[in-house]
């Protein structure tokens, strides 16, 4: 009897450390306001949504940031459908305070959206197995009020 309490005794605390281990490092992944769809998560831009079946590439990301702007390009890589992703950015970055300005499609899908002060071009490429999205975000030209939007260069572009 001594034996199986002490195994149940044994097997609470060794769940409830592994509980614990795994708050802290879902913690340390990308950032989620409460209260917020559970498939949302953030990474840099506090109102640019990412699904969570997307991952971020750091050795591709770049981030510009001075103390009046923050801008540069996410690169994320998953196993996400075309459509569904162009729907979840539409739905999310409206509620984000973003304006859909426009879309192009073809085998790549580019999305445009506008701010006040800034402008995101998001660029999904559908690969094998694998979805490529870039997140272009970008300052606003308040004096001519047209936006910047970064061109995502070609890799034939360097050659």
């Amino acid at each position: 009897m001594k034996k199986g309490m002490v195994v149940l005794a044994l097997f609470l605390v060794f769940a409830g450390g592994c509980t614990y281990f795994q708050k802290s490092a879902t913690q340390d992944q990308a950032a989620k306001p409460k209260g917020e769809d559970p498939n949302v998560v953030f990474y840099t831009f506090p109102d640019i949504p990412v699904p969570k079946e997307l991952t971020l590439v750091r050795e591709k990301t770049f981030i510009y940031e001075t103390p009046t702007v923050k801008a540069g390009v996410l690169v994320l890589k998953g196993n996400v459908e075309m459509g569904s992703l162009e729907s979840y950015f539409k739905a999310n970055m409206a509620k984000n305070g973003w304006r859909f300005v426009n879309s192009y499609k073809y085998n790549d899908v580019i999305l445009n959206f506008v701010k006040e002060d800034k402008a995101s071009n998001i660029r999904a490429t559908r690969e094998a197995f694998t979805t490529q999205v870039e997140i272009w975000v970008g300052p606003v030209d308040r004096a001519g009020q047209q936006a910047v939007i970064p061109v995502a260069p070609k890799e034939n572009d360097f050659r």
